[in-house]
């Protein structure tokens, strides 16, 4: 009895053994297609797939896309001046490449500055003592056909490519009384938008910060100090395969670089820095002055106010009188966001004049631009312009806080850039007007050509250039003021920042600020942007 029972018990397991095995051999891994199945697909340079129960994210590369650099930029859609944060700010470019390790992808950045001479025998050592940094190693769930799939919401709803949070100065004296934003919060954090396209993906991210207890509440644009949001959006972008040719910077020409050390030089200044241009090409190349194969096309966001969008359009137009100059007719041309729109401003693949009404605005104008590490081929820009540069509100809040505004003080910003030409022709207009007793000035005039100058300040910088703080003197005292002289162009430049030039009681009133492009500023987008100069040996004995 005892020895039947045993032997149908042993029966029993050794055939459930069996059907688990089975179960198991059924059960075969799932294939890619089975993995995306029912989610949904944003589609582009890398495809990502979103679980509509979960919302965790699937990210496909290709293997074609392994040990291949990429362009990684990071922007704030939408934050506040206490985290550091401003819409529009660009934040961080730089390098990337995907890696794969065994069972993983790692994400790596590496700095693009140090160049050999690929016949120099000390090339063979030109990754000595120059840090990688794995930004991300994640788990490959899926490898097919030349596919990788792997999780990236981890990867995304951290701080892992890009630091979101503020950096803290260790030479602030105010830094205890200062607001804090706190701790990551990574559950509270989520992806809300995924914008792919065959050249680029954008992923934009609403980052939350917890502080159980802040000491410093914020201003009153924190609705609730225990948690901040800041949106910030990851671009990955492929380098452009065209032909454009990187030209060298020249110190005494104000551009934008990328900063590049020849390592295998024995030069005494071993450097090729480039500038930072668009890659503008004429339609007819043997043409003296041709239109370009493509212009470098603007924006006016509908969020700005009707009755400015012409003098703004008309602004940045006039730069067009400077590439006529280096060969190019119609080089900029101005477009208006239409109000439905299916792209958004802060897309990449627009450039956009765009306008706020922030709480605690940090500028009156800003012009950021994104360019190629390796070259220094601009890819993209915005321009951020806020509503109270036209409006008193700006300097009497600072007037009235005994100067807590602080106008960006401690912001983050490009690393190119830290414009604060708004602030100075907001005051200046202001003044004009406490000055103007004896000279006779139209309002409306006056705010015109204040916001002509500062849009033609800022789309400078979007070409690629610096501020020019030596051409302020052009004219005699006499005549600065005499309109059939200067025709709009009161300094050298409009990258300087010009006082508003208001004529002394007696004096009839001539411009009052600068509504055109000044002769350094021919100078230098001939020096950037003509196809005549692709010498530049010949050029710089030129300028010698």
């Amino acid at each position: 009895m005892k020895l039947t029972t045993l032997a149908l018990t042993l029966s029993v397991a050794l055939s459930g053994h069996a059907l688990a095995s089975d179960k198991k051999e059924d059960k075969k891994p799932q294939t890619l297609s089975e993995m995306v199945e029912g989610q949904t697909e944003f589609s582009g340079i890398f495809n990502l797939y979103q679980d509509p129960k979960t919302g965790e994210h699937l990210m496909v590369i290709t293997e074609s896309q392994l040990n291949t650099p990429f362009v990684y930029f990071a922007h704030t859609v939408d934050g506040v001046t206490d985290a550091g944060h401003y819409r529009g700010a660009y934040r961080e470019t730089k390098l990337i490449e995907f890696r794969k390790y065994f069972d993983r992808i790692d994400i790596v950045s590496k700095t693009p500055r140090y160049k050999f001479d690929q016949n120099s025998a000390i090339a063979k050592a030109s990754n000595a003592n120059i840090s990688e940094a794995v930004l991300a190693s994640i788990k490959i769930e899926k490898e097919e056909q030349g596919k990788i799939a792997f999780k990236v919401n981890k990867l995304f709803l951290s701080e892992a490519l890009h630091k979101v949070s503020p950096t803290p100065n260790p030479a602030d004296k105010k830094a205890k009384k200062r607001f804090k934003v706190g701790k990551l919060n990574s559950k509270k954090s989520r992806i809300v938008k995924q914008r792919p396209y065959p050249n680029n993906l954008d992923v934009v991210v609403d980052y939350v910060f917890s502080n159980a207890s802040p000491t410093v509440r914020g201003t009153s644009a924190v609705s609730d100090p225990r948690n901040v949001s800041v949106k910030v959006q990851h671009s990955f972008v492929a380098l452009p395969t065209n032909d454009y040719k990187p030209r060298k910077d020249d110190a005494r020409i104000g551009y934008f670089t990328n900063q590049f050390d020849l390592m295998t030089s024995t030069d005494w200044a071993p450097y090729e820095d480039v500038i930072k241009r668009w890659d503008l090409q004429k339609k007819n190349p043997s043409a003296e002055l041709s239109e370009p194969v493509k212009p470098i096309t603007w924006w006016i966001e509908n969020t700005t106010p009707v009755e400015w969008r012409d003098t703004i359009r008309d602004a940045v137009l006039t730069w067009n009188s400077a590439f006529e100059k280096a060969g190019f007719k119609n080089a900029l041309e101005v477009k208006v966001q239409p109000d439905d729109a299916t792209w958004d401003a802060g897309d990449i693949n627009y450039n956009v004049l765009r306008w706020t009404s922030s709480p605690k605005p940090p500028f009156g104008g800003y012009g950021p631009a994104l360019a190629n590490p390796l070259t220094g081929e601009i890819l993209g820009s915005d321009i951020m312009l806020e509503f109270v540069f036209m409006k008193n509100r700006w300097i009497y809040d600072t007037l009235y806080t005994q100067g807590t505004m602080s106008h960006g003080e401690n912001l983050h910003t490009s690393g190119d850039l830290n414009c604060s030409l708004g602030h100075e022709i907001q005051q200046n207009l202001l003044l004009a007007k406490g000055l103007a007793t004896g000279a006779s000035i139209d309002d409306n005039e006056m705010i015109r050509q204040g916001l002509t100058q500062l849009i033609l300040h800022e789309v400078g910088h979007t070409l690629g250039l610096n501020h020019n703080m030596k051409s302020s003197i052009l004219w005699d005292e006499k005549e600065v003021h005499d309109k059939t002289k200067t025709q709009g162009i009161v300094t050298g430049s409009v990258m300087d920042y010009a006082p508003a030039n208001i004529a002394p009681i007696g004096v009839q009133q001539g411009d009052i600020f600068q509504t055109k492009p000044g002769p350094y500023d021919d100078w230098a987008i001939n020096y950037g942007y003509s196809t005549a100069l692709e010498d530049e040996t010949a050029e710089r004995a030129r300028l010698n």
